[in-house]
């Protein structure tokens, strides 16, 4: 899990950098180099987490969403 963690962290840092690089003076070379790399950073950070990320032990039916510990309101079926 220490894998995604950081390709989380690398992947958050490098979207921050990229928006903030106009303000703080990157030459416009760099800034296209950026944007033509980040397609690469989402798919690396993609594969990290379907690869060492841990699955849900719930499925949909009980939780919509993983991180927020509320049971589902599903109708009965008759």
């Amino acid at each position: 899990m220490k894998k995604v963690w950081f390709a989380i962290v690398v992947s958050t840092l490098f979207v921050i950098i990229y928006h903030a690089s106009p303000y703080i003076g990157f030459p416009i070379s760099l800034i296209f180099g950026m944007f033509l790399l980040s397609p690469f950073v989402v798919i690396t950070l993609v594969w990290m987490i379907l690869k060492y990320g841990e699955p849900s032990k719930y499925t949909f039916e009980e939780r919509f969403y993983d991180d927020l510990d509320y049971q589902r309101n599903v109708a009965e079926k008759k």
